[in-house]
């Protein structure tokens, strides 16, 4: 169901997408600064920004991963470095255990 979901969204949003670009075929000049830009169409401009916007979000994104899995691979080597010393601190006072039931 969810594939089918997904399937139909994708084909509006295509077909938003080429009638949007259909429609705005106005050529733009852009001024910053006294540079102009090369005469661009309005929904080429929209769809490269898009497209920026995304690249920088999957950027972003691959930056908070490696960040995330280094921060669990820190916590990994903590959680083991614990597990020695509790089984460390087992076996000492299973020494000072031991000689006691004997005797």
């Amino acid at each position: 169901m969810f594939k089918l979901i997904k399937s139909v969204f994708l084909t509006l949003l295509f077909i938003v997408g080429i009638t949007f670009s259909m429609e705005n075929t106005e050529l733009l000049v852009l001024h910053y600064f006294g540079y102009e830009t090369p005469p661009i169409r309005l929904y080429l401009l929209i769809l490269l920004s898009v497209f920026f916007g995304v690249l920088l979000a999957g950027v972003g994104f691959m930056i908070d991963q490696r960040s995330f899995k280094k921060t669990v691979r820190q916590k990994d080597q903590e959680i083991e470095s614990l597990e020695r010393e509790a089984r460390t601190s087992q076996e000492r006072g299973r020494a000072v255990l031991a000689p006691g039931e004997n005797g």
